[in-house]
Parts: C-alpha cells; sequence; structure tokens
C-alpha cells in the first residue's frame, strides 16, 4: 500500500516523462518500427522520468513543483532514447570477445 502512494506522489513526474517520450517517439520513427518497440520506448521514458527526476532535481537545486515537472519532461524525452542507444550498442558489442580479452583465453 505505501508503494501505491509513493507511486501515486510521483504520478505527475511519470506523465511528463510519458508526454515527454511521446514527443520524442516523433524524431524516432525509423528505429520504431511496429508496435512493440514503440511501447517499450515510452514505457522506457515514462520510468526514467518516474525514478530519475527527484534525484536530478535535487542534483540541479531544482525546488518549485512545475520545473520539477519539467525535468521530468525532459527526463522522459532522453530517456527513451537513451536507452534506446545503450540497447543498440550492446547488441553491436561482442560480449564474448571482450570477456575473453579482459580474462584471457583463445582469441
Amino acid at each position: 500500500m505505501e508503494f501505491l502512494s509513493r507511486l501515486l506522489d510521483k504520478a505527475e513526474w511519470a506523465i511528463a516523462g510519458l508526454i515527454g517520450a511521446v514527443v520524442a517517439s516523433w524524431w524516432h520513427k525509423d528505429d520504431l518500427t511496429n508496435i512493440r518497440a514503440w511501447v517499450i520506448f515510452l514505457i522506457t521514458g515514462a520510468a526514467c522520468a518516474l525514478y530519475l527526476t527527484g534525484i536530478v532535481s535535487d542534483h540541479l537545486g531544482v525546488t518549485e513543483p512545475n520545473n520539477v515537472a519539467g525535468v521530468g519532461f525532459l527526463l522522459g524525452t532522453f530517456g527513451g532514447s537513451l536507452m534506446a542507444a545503450i540497447h543498440r550498442a550492446i547488441k553491436a558489442a561482442d560480449i564474448w570477445a571482450l570477456i575473453r580479452q579482459k580474462f584471457g583465453g583463445n582469441p
């Protein structure tokens, strides 16, 4: 029950992040080829806003609620893009070659 109450307190941040992710999805049309990719993009943008807005706002010294929602919007906008870029980098990386290089083994 306490989790739901904390989540409802931050609902404004999540909604701002979701709107930010919707706006950012316009520029990612080529990457978001199906509905599943688009939904994951929106969810990651909203999650970044939900869980990082408080941390970033405290770090930047933003205290007014309207400005904090703006930080949530920006995190939602860039959060989906950041997660998509991290996913592309992981897919492009040869993880096994990196592990072999670090810990030895046959090349």
